[in-house]
């Protein structure tokens, strides 16, 4: 999900002063995190999130792989273990093109910023978050959810109402008066049924790689 300066400053036990700086920088610019904002703010609570791949997979796996089995990673394919990983693992790629999607979406005529948006705990309901949100400057804002799976994918309606909730809530707490679209990115095809309608535009996997 990634974490402000302030959270890895806490965190880490590091202070909160250039040295950190210059660690996040190098961080980012040898691509293993990247830097992004949290819509509605330009500077304020950036977040950091990790995105190299290989590091990512050693935390996961080689990481907790506590007996050293060299056949860590065969003996758990098809495993819980390892559909987190591919679920993970493809949103990293679709993070890694955005130039792609806003083709797929016909808006790379159109001034953009990618950012994302993340809501805290409240007494009434869950922390929420959204890992890539395009605003665009024609009014319109793009939330992206991503999906994985192997199969045909089949929106239900329990999920419908997780992203319509989310949805919901993202235009009360930013009061925006901009129009709010929803895009599905899916790894396999898409089942059209009455929910796969309430999606805008749904971009397939192999469209990211044309």
């Amino acid at each position: 999900i990634g974490m402000t300066r302030d959270e890895i400053s806490l965190t880490t036990n590091l202070a909160p002063n250039g040295a950190l700086t210059t660690i996040l920088k190098n961080l980012e610019y040898c691509g293993f995190i990247r830097k992004y904002h949290q819509i509605g703010k330009l500077t304020k609570d950036a977040i950091y999130q990790l995105v190299d791949f290989y590091t990512l997979f050693y935390f996961k796996f080689i990481l907790e792989n506590k007996r050293h089995d060299p056949n860590f990673w065969t003996k758990n394919a098809g495993s819980a273990l390892y559909n987190n990983w591919c679920g993970l693992a493809f949103e990293r790629v679709c993070l890694a093109h955005v130039p792609q999607i806003k083709s797929n979406l016909g808006i790379t005529g159109i001034i953009s910023n990618v950012c994302s948006w993340r809501s805290t705990d409240s007494k009434n309901e869950k922390g929420a978050q959204i890992d890539l949100v395009i605003e665009r400057d024609d009014n319109v804002i793009d939330i992206c959810e991503v999906k994985y799976t192997k199969e045909k994918y089949t929106v239900d309606s329990t999920y419908n109402e997780v992203i319509q909730n989310k949805k919901a809530r993202f235009i009360q707490e930013l009061q925006t008066s901009k129009a709010v679209h929803l895009v599905l990115i899916s790894a396999s095809e898409v089942q059209k049924n009455e929910f796969s309608e309430e999606f805008q535009k749904i971009i397939l996997a192999d469209s990211l790689f044309c």
